[in-house]
């Protein structure tokens, strides 16, 4: 049995909305400061994947309170005091802000532990913790911190997450999805800028091998809708329920791939819920959300491999798993371009075989060099260009399998008689 699942951003899709969202978010806060634009470019956005930073709700405010800390590194008798993060910011317009080292300060982070949110803060608060600031300036550098820091998931709490969605939504599906009044009047950068980097040959290639019997899931940390098989988030009258904005699903249609399941963070968010969890507990790089892409590729049923993913996880139930995957080798291919999933699905394939499943995995990841290369290279089967390679280079091993006797847990015992 071959499994496939395949990451959105820099994978299947060229997520260049995302990246204009996160140039237009900084560099508005950075117009609160008086300053001209000051985001992270192209190759710097690279750094911070290459360091776990691949959601652009952690990227921009570690972004924005770099910014903070270089101007207070060079500034630290700028006189400051509390307020809110807005009102913070314009204290810093009687200073000019030279050009961010972006590396620098995501670099910083490395060894710290936590969730990426949590590893900036500390970062930054270390980074100021020996400047002479005055003794405004030191809370009231230690409240925009947290402000911008604290859980940019907590959307009604997180004003810079509040600004990115609306660049990257627009106005209008911000609103609907938010339920709150927008702050401008946008066109939606992820309509207006994103490319699907599935060409139409590789759209063909993948079809194939479905038709072939390949279990194909797409696998992403895109915001989405609750899983597709489900009415019980429907609201009477309301097409998007709030809280959910539908960014998973306009990448599986610009890619034309809206019939695969697909397991996002709208789906790991509807589980959340149900099961008492919060979301950051069972999404990459914890293994629930692999699992479930594993068990959907095969299921094709996205509630019931979310349910069915988590109860492996978390209560060792192993009758839950897709009785498909005893019958047969798992050869699953993970096709990613961030350290994150990879780790989730390294995880997930684990406990597959710890539950006597015969499971192998094969990570292959999407790169063309830099920081993001060399950050997937240890992990990785093979480093491609795009995912169009990557669609080739699994075929050819699908066409010419190797043998279960090569396996390493190709001596699996049937499953439970109770299954």
């Amino acid at each position: 049995m071959n499994i496939l699942l395949f990451d959105i951003d820099g994978v299947l899709v060229d997520d260049r909305g995302y990246r204009a969202g996160v140039a237009a978010t900084v560099n508005h806060f950075c117009r609160l400061m008086g300053q001209g634009d000051l985001a992270p470019d192209a190759e710097a956005i690279e750094v911070f994947h290459a360091h776990g930073y691949t959601n652009e709700w952690d990227i921009c405010p570690l972004a924005i309170g770099s910014i903070i800390a270089s101007a207070l590194r060079a500034n630290p008798d700028l006189p400051l005091t509390p307020a809110p993060l807005n009102e913070v910011l314009a204290q810093f317009r009687p200073v000019r802000i030279a050009p961010i080292d972006y590396r620098e300060w995501v670099s910083a982070t490395r060894d710290r532990p936590g969730r990426p949110s949590e590893r900036a803060l500390a970062m930054l608060n270390d980074a100021v913790a020996d400047l002479p600031l005055s003794g405004s300036a030191r809370p009231a550098v230690a409240s925009a911190f947290v402000q911008l820091l604290t859980d940019p998931y907590d959307f009604p709490n997180a004003p810079v997450t509040q600004v990115f969605q609306e660049y990257t939504l627009g106005s209008s599906l911000f609103e609907e999805v938010y339920r709150t009044r927008p702050h401008f009047e946008l066109t939606s950068l992820l309509y207006d800028e994103d490319r699907s980097a599935l060409s139409p040959s590789g759209n063909a290639l993948l079809r194939e091998l479905v038709k072939g019997g390949a279990c194909v899931c797409v696998y992403t940390a895109r915001p989405s809708l609750p899983p597709s098989d489900t009415i019980d988030w429907a609201v009477e009258g309301i097409r998007v329920p709030a809280g959910f904005p539908p960014e998973a699903e306009l990448a599986m249609i610009l890619v034309d791939l809206n019939n695969l399941p697909l397991i996002a963070m709208g789906r790991m968010q509807w589980l959340a819920a149900r099961v008492g969890s919060k979301v950051e507990y069972l999404t990459k790089p914890a293994p629930v959300q692999a699992l479930a892409a594993i068990f959907a590729a095969v299921l094709r049923g996205e509630s019931e491999a979310l349910r069915a993913a988590y109860r492996v996880v978390s209560e060792g139930d192993s009758t839950s798993m897709p009785i498909a995957l005893w019958r047969e080798p798992a050869e699953v291919w993970l096709v990613e371009d961030a350290v994150l999933g990879i780790h989730a699905a390294i995880g997930a394939v684990d406990l597959l075989r710890k539950r006597g499943v015969s499971a192998r995995l094969h990570t292959l990841g999407i790169a063309t060099g830099g920081p993001k290369a060399e950050a997937l290279a240890d992990l990785c089967e093979a480093i491609l260009p795009n995912v169009n390679e990557a669609i080739a280079y699994i075929a050819e091993r699908i066409r010419s399998p190797i043998s279960a006797a090569q396996s390493p847990t190709s001596n699996v015992q049937p499953p439970p008689s109770n299954f």
